[in-house]
C-alpha cells in the first residue's frame, strides 16, 4: 500500500495542486497568509502548505458534520479520537452499525467524537472515500478487496498525531461555505488572506457529496467572488461549459489542468479541470503532481 499522505481519502482531492498554489502564493507575496478552505473536505492543500511553513493560519470550513467533526477532533480531541481508531473493528458489521450517522445532518444529533469516528470510518471503508457510497468489497464482501484494505490504523493514527501538532495554527468551522465567507469580511480587511475554493463537482456532485450544489448554488459562488473585496482567491472546478459561462464576465483568469482521479466510477481517468482566479495564473506544468 502506498504511504498515506492524509487521514482522509477524498474524491477529487487536490493535493497535486500544492506545488502550484505554493508557487502562486510566492509570486504574489502571500507567504505567511491566512489560508481559507471554505469547502474543506480532505483539506489536502492547506495542510500541505501549513507543514511547509508557507502559511501561518489555516481556516477550514466544512458543511458536512461528519467531516467537520473529524477535523475538529483531530485538532481538539486528538487522544480520544486515536483511541477510538485503535479499538475499532473494521468489518461489515461495524459498517452496518454506523449507518444511522449517515442520516445525520445536525451537530446536536450525536456526540462530536462519535460523528468524527463515523466520518473517518465511512471515508476509509467506502468506495473512493465517498460517504454515501457502498463499502469496499460490496455489502456481501465477496471481492478480493475487503472493507479494511484502506484502513491502516497505525498509519492513520501517526498522521493524525503529526497534524495535531499544528493545532495552534488551525481553525475549524461547521457552516455553509458562502455564509461563512461573508462573515469574514472584516478579517479580509485586517489580515493577509487567500481563499482556495474547491466547491462540489458540477457534473457529478450529486453522486458524490452529501451536500452537493444546484445550479443556483454555483451561481451564488460566482456572484460572491465577483463582489468580494480585499481577498485573493483561486477556484478549482471540473471543466463544464456552464461553469465557464458563469465566470466569463468576471475579469478572472483561467488555467486548464489535467488531474488523475476517480469519482463516482470504478475507473481512474484523467479529466480536465479549470483553475479560476483573480490573480495571474502561470501554466500548470505537466508532471506537477509527480514532483510532490
Amino acid at each position: 500500500m502506498p504511504m498515506m499522505i492524509n487521514p482522509l481519502r477524498y474524491p477529487g482531492a487536490k493535493r497535486s495542486l500544492s506545488n502550484y498554489i505554493d508557487a502562486l502564493l510566492q509570486a504574489n507575496h502571500l507567504q505567511g497568509c491566512t489560508f481559507f478552505e471554505p469547502y474543506a473536505g480532505s483539506a489536502a492543500v492547506g495542510l500541505e502548505l501549513l507543514q511547509r511553513n508557507q502559511i501561518n493560519t489555516l481556516v477550514l470550513c466544512e458543511k458536512d458534520i461528519l467531516i467537520y467533526a473529524f477535523w475538529e477532533c483531530v485538532f481538539r480531541d486528538t487522544d480520544r479520537l486515536c483511541e477510538k481508531i485503535e479499538r475499532v473493528n473494521v468489518s461489515i458489521t461495524t459498517w452496518h452499525e454506523l449507518q444511522p450517522y449517515r442520516e445525520m445532518t445536525v451537530l446536536g444529533d450525536a456526540e462530536l467524537l462519535e460523528l468524527a469516528y463515523a466520518g473517518l470510518f465511512f471515508n476509509r471503508t467506502n468506495f473512493s472515500g465517498i460517504l454515501k457510497a457502498n463499502p469496499i468489497g460490496g455489502i456481501r464482501q465477496q471481492s478480493k478487496y475487503a472493507i479494511d484494505c484502506r484502513f491502516n490504523k497505525g498509519k492513520i493514527i501517526e498522521i493524525i498525531r503529526k497534524l495535531a501538532a499544528y493545532r495552534d495554527h488551525v481553525e475549524v468551522y461547521c457552516n455553509d461555505a458562502l455564509f461563512f465567507m461573508r462573515s469574514q469580511d472584516q478579517r479580509f480587511l485586517n489580515e493577509n488572506c487567500f481563499a482556495f475554493f474547491d466547491p462540489p463537482y458540477y457534473e457529478k456532485g450529486a453522486q458524490i457529496y452529501r451536500h452537493y450544489y444546484t445550479n443556483q448554488d454555483h451561481v451564488q459562488l460566482a456572484n460572491y467572488v465577483r463582489r468580494v473585496h480585499h481577498l485573493n482567491w483561486l477556484i478549482s472546478y471540473d471543466d463544464a461549459p456552464y461553469i465557464c459561462g458563469l465566470y466569463g464576465d468576471t475579469g478572472t483568469r483561467y488555467q486548464p489542468m489535467f488531474m488523475d482521479y476517480s469519482c463516482a466510477s470504478r475507473v481512474r481517468t484523467t479529466g480536465q479541470e479549470l483553475l479560476i482566479s483573480n490573480l495571474p495564473l502561470p501554466p500548470f506544468a505537466i508532471g506537477e503532481a509527480e514532483n510532490l
